[in-house]
């Protein structure tokens, strides 16, 4: 009996000590899976915020290759608009050299970015400002032939045969009247110095060790800082086409078809990042290449923050692999092994705490790099926009003041002949000629405010991202918040799921106020569109409210702190979700539409940029409102 009481208890004691054992294994591999989550989590945000920034990084390059392509094509585009014009005055038409030479050579003079003006005649003969007729004919030439057929052509670089200097040709047609169908009789062309185009081209670079070139439609290098593999029609150079690197050669067929972007490759055997954009003028491609590392050098801090959060990493996995060891020891070292469980707690906090940091700092990149794209895209777009409506836009004033010439022309013919031939009267008919008196002025009337509305949005998209006003200055703020209106504007517009959101504004009388206005305006932005997102969900919802408004105002209080609010009839938020509003990656939105970093972002900006307060005032089936509040003077700190 006592024997079997023994081997009772021996048994006892050896499941109590299996269950400790499962226990402390089972403690262990939590930890150990917490800390592999924790790093995968900590390694994929890496991978994501590295990706973001270097694809801002490329696009920052491609867009200066943008605004090099857009100043040539510009020139390109009114060059070739003054050729057209000189070509369609009576002197040129006449072909008579002697009554057109003075003229050419006054155009010269008053331009002053021809290097010559010639005409060209069908036979071939030759006449040019330099030193008039010349023996030869020209009539060989890709642009002469192309003007002769009726098409505006710009040629490739090409060596002058007298004066030796290297030159583009711009040529177009002479026609005997104003009809583009009719058959050319000659040709007019300038001749533009190359270094115009040079100059743009040399002056793209991106750090040292970046350079740009320029090829044709064949891939001849035009412009390239190697003079000897630039070409001319004269001493044609191989194509790079030919390139015995793979890689070069794959580049310049993809310029050739006239695409664009930015990728990183092995050229002239070290690794470069390109970024090429086709011009629209003329069959050229312009290229800039950028060494790797003056692109990827600007990740350096994200690198060793991420090395930082790495070594981390490993002090945990150790450590815990080092608990899996401590579990084998006796009963005696489980003194230790609490000790032990204790540090590894304190480490988890600190790893838990630097987690957080790098959130910190994914949101501050984030805020950073989607400001300088944000500006980028809209400074770019901005100019996309620009330059074209401003052509259109100041030839619209001609086009008026011409059509009103040509419709009083016709209406003296009409006074002096009131009856014309049967043919005139039948076209006159065909073509309802006392309608098109009356609606032609309107059409254009209605083309200029059109024109107007453009340049009107392209202002407040500048505005808007405020690219020159990235530092601390004094602004109107209405003028931020309004332009922030223009953008969305849009969004306030009736759809077909629900009627127009009215906005009221009650502006107080604010005096200049010191700010950061791109970032202020990012803060109106997030708000503004939280704010019409909240009213589309209570239609969806409700499906009957019809007053859908925005309510804005403004006031300077007494101890000069600036206040601005913007409220909402929306369904509102629970009190139980304000106070996480501005956690970051925190979102009310259902999944896939919402990041939850707008009004963290939008807080960040407020509190630490501008010492101020962000609040959120809301209430369920009453809506919402956000309330702005920072000094007037960006040294006045609040206690």
């Amino acid at each position: 009996m006592r024997l079997s009481l023994q081997n009772e208890f021996k048994i006892w004691q050896s499941r109590q000590k299996q269950k400790k054992r499962l226990r402390n294994v089972t403690t262990s591999l939590i930890l150990i899976l917490i800390t592999l989550l924790i790093g995968v989590i900590s390694i994929l945000s890496y991978l994501v915020v590295r990706e973001i920034i270097l694809q801002q990084l490329q696009n920052k390059a491609l867009l200066q290759v943008h605004q090099g392509t857009d100043e040539i094509d510009q020139w390109l585009a009114t060059r070739k608009a003054e050729i057209q014009t000189i070509a369609n005055t009576e002197i040129v038409r006449s072909l008579k050299w002697s009554a057109i030479e003075p003229y050419l050579r006054a155009e010269v003079k008053r331009i002053d970015e021809f290097f010559t003006l010639a005409v060209t005649r069908p036979d071939g003969s030759h006449y040019n400002t330099r030193i008039g007729k010349t023996n030869a004919n020209v009539k060989y030439r890709d642009d002469i032939q192309k003007a002769l057929v009726g098409k505006n052509y710009i040629s490739n670089p090409f060596i002058t045969p007298i004066t030796r200097v290297r030159v583009v040709a711009i040529t177009t047609p002479i026609r005997q009247t104003y009809d583009p169908t009719s058959r050319p009789i000659g040709a007019l062309n300038g001749n533009l110095r190359v270094d115009r185009v040079s100059e743009v081209i040399n002056r793209l670079h991106y750090g040292n060790g970046s350079y740009a070139f320029a090829l044709n439609s064949i891939g001849q290098a035009i412009i390239h800082p190697n003079p000897t593999l630039m070409s001319t029609s004269e001493k044609p150079v191989k194509s790079l086409l030919e390139s015995t690197d793979p890689n070069l050669a794959a580049l310049i067929h993809r310029m050739v078809r006239s695409e664009q972007g930015i990728e990183l490759t092995c050229v002239d055997g070290s690794w470069n990042y390109v970024a090429y954009i086709a011009l629209k003028q003329a069959h050229w491609s312009v290229a800039l290449v950028i060494p790797r590392e003056n692109i990827e050098s600007q990740l350096a801090a994200l690198n060793l923050l991420a090395t930082i959060l790495g070594g981390l990493i490993v002090i945990a996995a150790i450590v815990a692999w080092r608990q899996i060891q401590l579990i084998k020891h006796t009963k005696a070292q489980v003194v230790l092994l609490s000790a032990q469980q204790k540090t590894l707690q304190q480490q988890a906090h600190t790893l838990s705490q630097a987690l957080r940091q790098l959130q910190q700092t994914q949101i501050h990149l984030v805020q950073t790099e989607k400001m300088s794209s944000l500006g980028q895209l809209v400074a770019g777009v901005a100019h996309e926009i620009n330059n074209p409506i401003s052509f259109v836009y100041g030839n619209l004033t001609y086009a008026h003041q011409h059509s009103e010439d040509l419709l009083k022309l016709l209406q003296l013919y009409q006074q002096h002949y009131p009856h014309p031939a049967p043919e005139i009267q039948q076209q006159a008919e065909a073509i309802e000629i006392n309608f098109l008196i009356q609606d032609l002025p309107k059409l254009l009337t209605s083309m200029q405010v059109g024109a107007d509305r453009i340049i009107q949005i392209v202002r407040s998209l500048r505005s808007f991202s405020r690219l020159d006003e990235a530092e601390k200055k004094a602004v109107n703020i209405h003028e931020g918040i309004d332009s922030t209106l223009m953008i969305l504007e849009h969004r306030l517009k009736a759809g077909p799921k629900r009627p127009a959101i009215k906005v009221t504004k009650a502006y107080g009388d604010l005096p200049l106020v010191e700010c950061y206005p791109g970032q202020l305006n990012q803060v109106f932005m997030n708000i503004l569109t939280n704010a019409i997102d909240a009213i589309e969900e209570s239609f969806d919802n409700k499906g009957q409210k019809i007053n859908f408004q925005i309510r804005i105002w403004t006031q300077l209080s007494a101890d000069h702190q600036v206040l601005i609010g913007i409220a909402d009839n929306g369904p509102g938020i629970p009190q139980n979700q304000i106070q996480r509003l501005f956690d970051p990656f925190f979102t009310t939105k259902p999944i896939g539409k919402g990041t939850g970093l707008g009004l963290a972002i939008s807080y960040q900006i407020i509190t630490e940029k501008h010492q101020g307060k962000l609040q959120c005032i809301s209430f369920p089936g009453k809506g919402a409102e956000f309330v702005i509040e920072f000094p007037l003077h960006q040294y006045t700190f609040k206690s």
